[in-house]
């Protein structure tokens, strides 16, 4: 008996463990510089999923909620990174207007999710990049 209490002792202790890690790095990615809420959508089978998308100098990192992970799901790089088009979407509770990029990277096409305003910093931040010739991110 003694043997099962030290257990379902052990089995606490570390799902707390686990639970701190996870809302620790949730709160850190959040307080980064350049980050925001958003939801990714990548493949055609797949779902949409729900991230915080966090700019670097030369790239956009974007980290799975629902994961331990400290290195970003997804690495887009600034200079591969094109937005196609943006449509206004409205969601049922949403307080913020929330509008739809479709995206491309090195010829891959992906959808992202997020307020007008995170939205028009990721327009911003693809603008300020050093001139390309060979792309146009004005949207």
């Amino acid at each position: 008996m003694r043997m099962v209490m030290v257990a379902v002792v052990v089995v606490i202790i570390a799902a707390l463990l686990l639970g701190l890690l996870f809302f620790w790095r949730l709160r850190a990615l959040g307080r980064r510089v350049g980050s925001f809420e958003c939801a990714v959508h990548v493949h055609t089978r797949a779902h949409w999923k729900a991230g915080i998308a966090a700019y670097t100098r030369d790239h956009l990192d974007w980290y799975e909620v629902v994961s331990l992970s400290l290195r970003p799901t997804y690495r887009w790089g600034r200079r591969e990174l094109d937005i196609l088009d943006r449509h206004r979407r409205t969601l049922a509770g949403q307080a913020e207007p929330v509008s739809e990029v479709r995206c491309q990277y090195r010829g891959e096409e992906f959808r992202v999710v997020a307020e007008d305003g995170a939205l028009d910093g990721l327009r911003s931040w693809l603008e300020a990049a050093p001139p390309d010739t060979s792309t146009s991110r004005i949207v």
